[in-house]
């Protein structure tokens, strides 16, 4: 892992640059913010509190499985939110 001195921005406003750590085999930065992501049991959960059928969320747990939803690196917890509720709308 190296870093990176990239700009970020905090309450809405440019704050300069900080240092962001990035893999040096795929070249992805890392998540600082404070949007972090959450683990894919998470949103199992939250499917187990939904009435909805089994084969409903094995259907939606595979899809968000074969699109790397489960990157707690890469991803922000909104964009997390955004593609759970675009799957979830797409088998309901």
């Amino acid at each position: 892992m190296e870093n990176i001195w990239l700009p970020y921005r905090y309450d809405g406003r440019s704050r300069g640059l900080k240092s962001h750590p990035y893999c040096i085999y795929c070249g992805v930065v890392k998540n600082i913010s404070a949007d972090k992501a959450k683990p894919m049991g998470y949103y199992t959960n939250r499917l187990a509190r939904m009435s909805i059928t089994k084969v409903q969320v094995r259907l939606i747990v595979k899809e968000l499985e074969r699109i790397y939803f489960d990157d707690l690196y890469s991803l922000t917890r909104s964009d997390q939110e955004k593609v759970f509720s675009q799957v979830v709308q797409k088998y309901c």
